[in-house]
């Protein structure tokens, strides 16, 4: 098992440090890197004013002078 794990990263090694296209392939994954870091982190600030906004119609507000309690019978 050892051997097939090193095996795999001497040819991941190979592919990305290759003379000829070794370059435009780790810019390429540079860019794929920074790009779902970005959506990452602009997915992480977005659920907050969408959640925001939702409240106030998910939870009404109590009138003033409105309670839990129910109205006393009156004779």
């Amino acid at each position: 098992m050892t051997t097939l794990i090193l095996m795999a990263i001497g040819a991941a090694l190979m592919y990305f440090f290759d003379p000829d296209s070794g370059r435009r392939r780790r810019e390429r994954l540079r860019e794929q890197c920074t790009s779902a870091t970005r959506k990452l982190q602009g997915s992480a600030h977005t659920p907050a004013p969408d959640l925001s906004n939702r409240r106030p119609g998910v939870i009404p507000e109590t009138p003033p002078g409105a309670s839990d309690d129910p109205p006393s019978p009156k004779f």
